[in-house]
């Protein structure tokens, strides 16, 4: 009886040291889904407004090194470039970071790291990392001048938001510049993301130690996207830029 009882306990143990990783995976396995069916309402077919409008808060110098984390195949990724700065992505889907090489015609290469698969441009300017997000290695990836948070905050799990921000803070230079949208409503039972739900206030607390939080443009999308009031159920939603940089 003994023996059986040590082995359940071992048995129980495994299961919960198993438990985050199987946990991490079905959420990239989700989003592998949407990407092979297709289901990709948050991709544009044009640069997001808040690079086209705030672009020179974000960037204000030559050839910044910028971050853009959960990008997809997002055409801000080729904007930055574009206008001359070193562009880093991290994607846990594959097919969209390689569609995105092939669709813009970039030559390319692909590096196979111990803890992500590297697409990276003939120049080496612009870098595309497919991983887990919460998996990369800080060192190897380096600081960032610049972070553009399109679409990362709000798809994430609110769970995670502090080790997300934990994350972000600890791979910024001493001089960053952050552009944030964030998105806002009131969740329902029947609704509550992705997108999901980021107070401004929030993202104070997040990373209130480190920084201070200008909004620089609020948008109502609630008469603009039929989902809001439609398959959404909700009452209004907007959809807030904001700007994070380092407290004085």
């Amino acid at each position: 009886m003994r023996a059986v009882h040590r082995l359940l306990l071992r048995v129980f143990a495994l299961t919960r040291c198993s438990s985050p990783k199987m946990s991490e995976i079905n959420r990239l396995d989700t989003w592998n889904e949407r990407w092979e069916k297709g289901r990709t309402g948050w991709h544009k077919s044009d640069v997001n407004f808040a690079l086209k409008n705030h672009g020179k808060m974000l960037l204000p110098t030559p050839g910044r090194r910028v971050l853009l984390p959960l990008c997809g195949k997002s055409l801000d990724l080729k904007w930055c470039y574009d206008e001359g700065h070193h562009v880093v992505g991290i994607e846990g889907v594959e097919k969209p970071v390689a569609d995105f090489f092939t669709e813009h015609n970039i030559p390319f290469s692909v590096d196979q790291l111990s803890w992500a698969k590297l697409y990276k441009s003939d120049d080496s300017r612009l870098q595309l990392y497919c991983c887990d997000l919460f998996n990369i290695d800080v060192e190897a990836i380096g600081k960032f001048d610049s972070v553009f948070d399109r679409g990362s905050l709000v798809a994430i799990y609110e769970e995670d938001r502090e080790r997300y921000a934990e994350l972000m803070k600890s791979i910024l230079s001493n001089d960053f510049r952050y552009l944030v949208n964030l998105v806002q409503y009131t969740p329902t039972e029947t609704f509550n993301g992705p997108p999901r739900n980021v107070p401004t206030a929030h993202v104070q607390k997040l990373f209130g130690d480190r920084i201070s939080i200008e909004v620089l443009e609020t948008l109502d999308r609630t008469e603009e996207d039929p989902k809001v009031k439609g398959s959404w159920g909700l009452d209004s939603m907007f959809e807030v830029v904001a700007l994070l940089t380092p407290k004085q």
